[in-house]
């Protein structure tokens, strides 16, 4: 009766602890907006590659609850082809190693690079820092920019 007794207070300590693990996404929400920015950016790119005689731009935008990365047509206030949100639980933005502004506009050009020539560094800082590359050629990838 006592090792019953025993084995259940182990066991009542254990699914404690382990249940903090899935009470807080904070750990996770890093992760999931660089995965979200970089599959949105290679989406922009695929679609400025189809789309021949239509801007696409990738417009990522801020609020204080969640990051929303979207591709739409013409400007950031045109048709919209694709759209994410990720909630930001304690995280921020930086951008170029900046305080990022909201929104902010990338167009793409009709070989799917970008229009401003330049790389963009994305820091997503939180629990966890993630980092985005949307490198002047469109292409986005996890990790800092290359020269």
């Amino acid at each position: 009766m006592i090792e019953l007794i025993m084995v259940m207070v182990v066991l009542g300590i254990l699914a404690t602890s382990a249940s903090s693990l899935f009470n807080s996404k904070s750990a996770y929400v890093t992760f999931i907006a660089r995965d979200q920015l970089i599959s949105v950016s290679l989406l922009a790119q695929q679609a400025a590659l189809a789309q021949q005689n239509t801007t696409i731009v990738l417009c990522v935008l801020q609020s204080t609850d969640d990051w929303t990365f979207e591709v739409r047509e013409t400007n950031c206030s045109g048709a919209v082809y694709v759209e994410s949100v990720v909630e930001r639980e304690n995280a921020s933005l930086s951008q170029n190693a900046t305080t990022f502004s909201s929104p902010q506009a990338f167009t793409y050009d009709s070989s799917a690079s970008l229009v401003a020539g330049n790389n963009v560094t994305f820091l997503f800082d939180g629990d966890n820092d993630e980092t985005v590359c949307l490198a002047s050629t469109g292409y986005a990838y996890s990790g800092a920019c290359q020269l």
